[in-house]
């Protein structure tokens, strides 16, 4: 059996990708609440990785 493991910090680096925090939605897509019985973890928030942009904008033609 094996096992999944995310990508590191480090590692997502290397590839160019960056994580951010973003609310947490439903399947419905309404935002998901904080569970008030786990203090140790935010359920309202989740890592999201976004991709660095590459290259020069277009020129503009004038």
């Amino acid at each position: 059996m094996s096992r999944f493991k995310p990508a590191s910090e480090e590692e997502l680096a290397a590839r160019g990708i960056g994580v951010v925090k973003v609310r947490a939605r439903k399947s419905d897509g309404t935002l998901k609440a904080d569970d008030p019985s786990t203090p140790d973890v935010n359920e309202a928030w989740e890592d999201a990785p976004v991709a660095k942009k590459r290259g020069r904008p277009a020129k503009k033609k004038d």
